[in-house]
């Protein structure tokens, strides 16, 4: 899909231009929502797959005691992780997943002054086997031991931390899983795909680099490579203003590296999203980015209908309707993060799944009868009138649920072609117009792919 020719021109084009009057393009009342009040809404729904998720991708418990046989093995490979994760003993368990790459690092005449100058969140032990973290705190593996810094934020599975690797100069980023025992799988599942994915050369597809994991008083910890910030993160410090095509080329084309590295291994990440894609150094290596967080991950072959996958924002059709999918829901949510980019809004801000596809529907038409057909989660959204499938209004949908369709939109398109007119200026020369509307043209042409 990503492989046209407006992600191979690495030209820099420039992203001012013209406007054009003859689009319909619907702006919402200037300040009705800024992105920032909105960010504290953002759906996090793909860290609440609990119980689906360990039904979604259970083969990956082949993990223990099996082998994989080389960085070529396919998605019907045993691999390896000899990770304990029984909540049941307090001994401390690792695995190496790979331990060729190269840590962050702090240097020598600042490493004192990180450990001393550390703010972290005292966090409570939650009924669903969150860990209490405590300032200062030392975890141990069998060969390290890693002080803690900082604390970096929190999921369904668990917390992130950023972490001293004590006698060294090194940071890294240690994700402690809750010990709930449906979490607990959910982590043998991440550390099966981790340990297959080091075999692979994982950093080479910009996919992030796991070092090693074990157990600490009963929590699985997996520690990766610290990167700097996520991209959400970065768009919410520019304030959420429009990324140019000359900085969303390279993103995206280094996502599609990761992707299609999971599909020749036949996986689907299936939680693709600007949280999820990590710039690794923002100030030297500006747009460098990795995929991260395979918590949802899953192969092909063990793909579920109806399984509550993806943040909504980045949510596909497929699973939406209760379609069988495959990883070309990855290459959905990407899209969807490519138009985010570009607007500096999201293109499906839905406030439901029934938005959703609202959004979907309006601007790509509605879905095919016969994949209605087959959707297990089509009656929710849509009546069968007349031998044919028909989109609930707000208000049926309102009556029959109880949930009010909102419109969280900051642009509201008759089709995707329409985007390629936004943010146009009016003040370049004709040459540069010419090319930036040409650029355009191949971003909306692979867009819609």
């Amino acid at each position: 899909m990503f492989s046209g020719n407006w992600l191979c021109d690495q030209s820099d084009s420039n992203s001012n231009s013209n406007s054009n009057s003859n689009i319909f393009i619907e702006e919402q009342q200037q300040n009705k929502k800024t992105r920032l009040d909105n960010s504290m809404k953002r759906d996090n729904s793909s860290s609440t797959h609990t119980h689906v998720h360990h039904h979604h991708i259970h083969h990956h418990l082949v993990l223990d005691d099996q082998t994989p046989s080389n960085s070529n093995t396919n998605s019907n490979s045993n691999t390896n992780s000899n990770t304990n994760t029984n909540t049941n003993t307090n001994t401390n368990t690792n695995t190496n997943i790979n331990t060729n790459s190269n840590l962050n690092t702090i240097p020598n005449n600042k490493k004192r002054k990180h450990c001393e100058t550390i703010n972290v969140k005292t966090t409570n032990c939650s009924n669903d086997g969150d860990y209490q973290l405590v300032q200062n705190e030392v975890l141990y593996s069998m060969t390290n031991s890693y002080e803690v810094l900082e604390y970096l934020g929190r999921g369904t599975f668990g917390q992130v931390v950023k972490c001293w690797k004590k006698g060294t100069n090194e940071v890294v980023a240690i994700k402690i899983l809750k010990n709930h025992p449906s979490y607990a799988r959910q982590g043998q599942i991440e550390v099966s795909i981790l340990s297959r994915l080091g075999q692979e050369n994982a950093d080479q597809y910009n996919l992030v680099r796991a070092y090693e994991v074990f157990t600490h008083k009963n929590h699985t910890c997996l520690v990766f490579e610290m990167l700097e910030q996520n991209l959400y993160d970065y768009l919410k410090q520019q304030k959420f203003a429009p990324l140019p095509l000359k900085s969303i080329r390279p993103i995206i084309q280094q996502v599609c590296v990761a992707l299609s590295k999971l599909k020749e291994l036949s996986l689907i990440h299936a939680d693709t999203k600007p949280e999820n894609i990590m710039l690794l150094d923002p100030r030297r290596q500006p747009f460098k980015v990795k995929l991260i967080d395979f918590g949802s991950a899953s192969p092909v072959e063990k793909a579920i209908q109806s399984t509550y996958l993806q943040s909504r924002y980045y949510r596909a059709i497929e699973i939406l309707l209760g379609l069988p999918f495959n990883e070309s829901i990855d290459m959905w949510s990407l899209g969807c993060v490519m138009a985010e980019l570009f607007l500096g809004w999201p293109l499906y801000p839905g406030s439901s799944e029934y938005d959703q596809i609202r959004y979907i529907s309006q601007t790509q038409g509605l879905p095919n009868q016969n994949i209605l057909e087959q959707g297990q989660k089509t009656s929710r959204f849509f009546h069968f009138i007349n031998y044919q499938w028909k989109l609930k209004t707000p208000e049926q949908y309102e009556r029959e649920t109880g949930i009010k369709s909102k419109e969280a939109r900051k642009f509201i398109f008759k089709n995707i072609d329409d985007i390629q007119h936004i943010h146009l200026k009016q003040d370049l020369q004709s040459n540069q117009l010419q090319a930036e509307k040409l650029d355009r043209l191949f971003f909306v042409d692979l867009l819609k792919k």
